[in-house]
C-alpha cells in the first residue's frame, strides 16, 4: 500500500536469555534446553514464509532475548537459511543484539563472517548498582571491552541502550550515563524511559509498595537533558527513543515507522505486508510442535483501511518524518476537522511541532506527548 525508498526486512525473535531482567515483559525463557530446537524451526519458519512478501530483502534483525547467545553452529544455521531462501540486497543491513558479555573477540570474529554489520549492544547503564538493581547480566567494564572490541574488528556501526526513568537514580547518574555512552562514540542511541509492566519483578515489587515509580516531571527533566545533550554531541533525533549520528539512521526499525513489508520469525514474531499482520505464537514448545507438523505458528489479522491509518499515524508521529496529510487524503480519505486543526495550531504555538505543506511534524519537546497527539488525531 505504502511506496517508500526502503525494501523488506527480516526479523528473527530468539527467545532466551541468560537470566531474566527485572523489568523485561517480552516473550523470553531462561531455560536453555529448547534452544537447538527452536533454531531448527525458525530455519524451516524461513522456508515456509518466503512467498509471504516479493520484496528483496534490504535488513535482517536478530532480536530477543538475546540473540547473542546462541552459538556459531545455531546462528549459521539461521542465517543460512534466510541467505538460501531469500533475495538479499547487496547492501543489506544485519543487526544482532547481544549482550556485552557475549561479545567475546571469537564471536565478534564469527559474526561478521556470517555477515552481522550492525550490532545492538544492551547497555542499559554504566552504573553497577543500576545494573545490578535491573538484574543484567554484564558489568560496565564490559560494555567499554565490547565497544573496543567491535571497533578493533571492524564493526563500528554499534547501536547502544540506554534506560531513564529508573526508581531512586539520581540526576547526576543520568548525567553519567550519557556522558560515557557519548565517550565511546557509538553511531546509534536508543534511550527508553522506563515502563514498569505488571508481569515482571518491578511489577510485582510496585505491587509490594517496595519500588515507587519516578514523578513524571523528573522523567521529563532528564529527558529534556538528553535530547539536548545529544544533539549536542551530534546526534539526530529522528524518534522518539532514538538517535543517530548522520547516515546511521536505523534501516530496519525505519522500515517500521514507513510500513515497509516485514517477516517475523520465531515464538512471539510480527510479519506486515501491506495488508495482512501475523502473530507468532508466545510459546517456543507449541511454535516447535506447530513447525514440526507443518502447520502455521501464527494468527492472521487481515487490516482494513481504518487500521492502517490508525497504525500510519501512531507510527509516523513519533517519528522526524512526520504526518503527511496529502498523503494520508491520497490514502485514507483522511481529512482534519475543525477540533483536530485548533489542537495542531495549539501545538505549534506552544513550540511543539511544526506544519508546513501539510505536514505535521513533532520536534523533541513534541516527542514526549506523542501519545496524546495519536489520540486527538485518530478517527
Amino acid at each position: 500500500m505504502f511506496k517508500n525508498s526502503l525494501l523488506a526486512g527480516i526479523y528473527i525473535h530468539i527467545p532466551f536469555c541468560k537470566k531474566a531482567c527485572h523489568y523485561c515483559d517480552f516473550h523470553f525463557s531462561t531455560t536453555l534446553n529448547l534452544v537447538d530446537d527452536v533454531v531448527d524451526s525458525i530455519a524451516l519458519e524461513a522456508k515456509r514464509m518466503k512467498s509471504y512478501i516479493s520484496e528483496p530483502i534490504e535488513t535482517i534483525y536478530f532480536g530477543g532475548g538475546t540473540p547473542s547467545i546462541l552459538n556459531a553452529k545455531q546462528l549459521q544455521k539461521i542465517t543460512e537459511s534466510i541467505f538460501q531462501h531469500y533475495t538479499i540486497k547487496d547492501s543489506i543491513e544485519f543487526t544482532l543484539e547481544a549482550n556485552p558479555d557475549d561479545l567475546t573477540e571469537g564471536k565478534i570474529v564469527f559474526l561478521k563472517n556470517i555477515g552481522v554489520n550492525r550490532l545492538s549492544i544492551g547497555t542499559q547503564s554504566f552504573n553497577e548498582n543500576i545494573l545490578a538493581f535491573l538484574n543484567r547480566s554484564h558489568t560496565a567494564e564490559q560494555t567499554l571491552e565490547s565497544v573496543d572490541l567491535c571497533q578493533q574488528h571492524g564493526i563500528s556501526n554499534l547501536s547502544l541502550d540506554l534506560i531513564y526513568g529508573i526508581p531512586e537514580q539520581s540526576e547526576n547518574q543520568w548525567k553519567e550515563d550519557l556522558k560515557s555512552m557519548t565517550q565511546l562514540n557509538p553511531t546509534h542511541i536508543s534511550c527508553y524511559a522506563l515502563t514498569i509492566e505488571e508481569k515482571t519483578v518491578f511489577g510485582n515489587w510496585r505491587k509490594k509498595g517496595k519500588i515507587l515509580e519516578p514523578k513524571d516531571e523528573l522523567v521529563e527533566e532528564q529527558y529534556d537533558f538528553m535530547v539536548n545533550y545529544l544533539q549536542q554531541k551530534g546526534y539526530i533525533h529522528y524518534e522518539v527513543s532514538n538517535f543517530a549520528k548522520p547516515t546511521f539512521i536505523s534501516k530496519h526499525n525505519s522500515a517500521y515507522w514507513h510500513q515497509n513489508p516485514y517477516i517475523g520469525l520465531g515464538p512471539g514474531a510480527h510479519s506486515f505486508n501491506g495488508a495482512t499482520r501475523q502473530f507468532n505464537i508466545s510459546n517456543n514448545s507449541k511454535y516447535i510442535k506447530l513447525i514440526k507438523a507443518n502447520q502455521p505458528p501464527f494468527t492472521t489479522e487481515k487490516l482494513d483501511k481504518n487500521e492502517l491509518l490508525t497504525e500510519y499515524i501512531f507510527t509516523k508521529i513519533r517519528t522526524y518524518w512526520g504526518l503527511d496529510f496529502n498523503l494520508m487524503k491520497q490514502l485514507f480519505n483522511y481529512q482534519l476537522n475543525n477540533h483536530q486543526v485548533e489542537f495542531i495550531n495549539r501545538i505549534v504555538s506552544r513550540k511543539m511541532a511544526t506544519f508546513v505543506n501539510n505536514k505535521l511534524i513533532l520536534n523533541s519537546k513534541g516527542f514526549f506527548i506523542s501519545d496524546s497527539v495519536v489520540l486527538e488525531l485518530i478517527p
